[in-house]
Parts: C-alpha cells; structure tokens; sequence
C-alpha cells in the first residue's frame, strides 16, 4: 500500500535530486564563496552613475538618464521604489532551494522546463534528460560569465510560463491560471525587454 502512494511522485523526486547535484557540482566554485567577474555589472556601474548622482543632489532617481545609450527611462537602469513582490520569496526559496547564484539559475531553468515536460506528458525520464539540456546550453554560462543574469532568469522561468498556457489550453484553468500568473510575474519581474517582447 505504502509502495503504491509514494511511486508517482518517484521519478520527480529523482528529477529534483538529479537537477540539484548538478546545479552544485557545476557550479562548485560558488560554494566556496568565488565570484565571476561579470563585465556587464561594471558597465551598469558606469552607466548608472550619473543616476546615483543626481539622487544624491535632490534625494531621487531620475526618470531619464544619458548614461547609457544616448538616454533612456532610467528605470531600466537604477531606480528605488518600495515594492512588496511575493513572487520573488518563492524564486529565492522554493523554486532555486536557496542555491547561490549561479547555481540557482541552472536549478530553476532544470524545474520549469522539467514542468514544461510534464505539462506536454513526456516520460519523466526524458524530461530530466530535456531540462538538463535546456538549462546548460552553451548561451547561459556565457551570458552568466558576462553578467547577464536578468536574461538568464527570463529564460529559465519561460518554459513554466509556457506549461502555465498549455494547462490553460487544456482546460485545467486552475492550475495554469496558477502557473501563468506566478511565471508571468517572474518573467516581467526579470525585467529584461529584450527577452520579454
């Protein structure tokens, strides 16, 4: 009896374990505290400074900013506004298991698009073997390593988003109206426009 209960949920907990030993053994040097030095990370310093700037002077952000590519809405480069986002408690914990980044992007892109299987009823055991290679193609490392990683987060949480709309399709209205929202928000969240349009 007890068998039978816990033999659905078998092979997503393999898929768990599997994607977490190889987020952690990918990414080892993260856990012994070593950083990438991100070249796009010192670009935003640069281009964002006149913004630090200027809030220093009259104690807020502007709304426009010549740094950066012959101006543009400032909000896409510094701003400050209170903002409550649950969204973001359940990325940082639940969906990435508390993982440092990068480690926690690759773990998140192996879940969503592991979700993303399930959703089309592919065998789980192809599925892991899918969400690994969605997760570790050649542009997120390369992307990380530059410092992309509001790109990445986009393009890990999109596959979920795309489960949450195929669920819908399918007339499980709850669970992916569910889905949807919650990987809606994670994705505009990320706020890269590029990847969101």
């Amino acid at each position: 009896m007890q068998k039978t209960r816990y033999k659905p949920v078998l092979p997503h907990a393999i898929a768990v374990g599997i994607f977490l030993i190889v987020s952690i053994v990918f990414c080892k040097p993260a856990f012994e505290h070593k950083t990438l030095n991100q070249y796009d990370n010192d670009q935003w310093k640069a281009m964002s400074r006149n913004s630090f700037e200027y809030k220093e002077a009259h104690g807020h952000f502007p709304l426009w900013t010549e740094g950066m590519f012959s101006g543009m809405p400032a909000y896409q480069v510094a701003m400050d506004a209170p903002s409550i986002s649950p969204q973001y408690w359940l990325y940082n914990s639940l969906l990435t298991l508390w993982l440092p980044n990068p480690a926690s992007f690759f773990f998140l892109g192996c879940i969503c698009f592991y979700f993303l299987a399930m959703a089309l009823r592919v065998n789980p055991y192809v599925a892991i073997i899918g969400a690994l290679a969605y997760a570790y193609t050649t542009y997120d490392p390369t992307a990380l390593v530059v410092g992309h990683e509001t790109k990445i987060q986009a393009i890990q949480t999109m596959p979920a988003f795309l489960a949450g709309l195929i669920l819908i399709f399918e007339k499980r209205y709850w669970l992916g109206l569910a889905t949807t929202a919650l990987f809606t928000a994670l994705f505009i969240a990320a706020n890269p426009p590029q990847i969101n349009y």
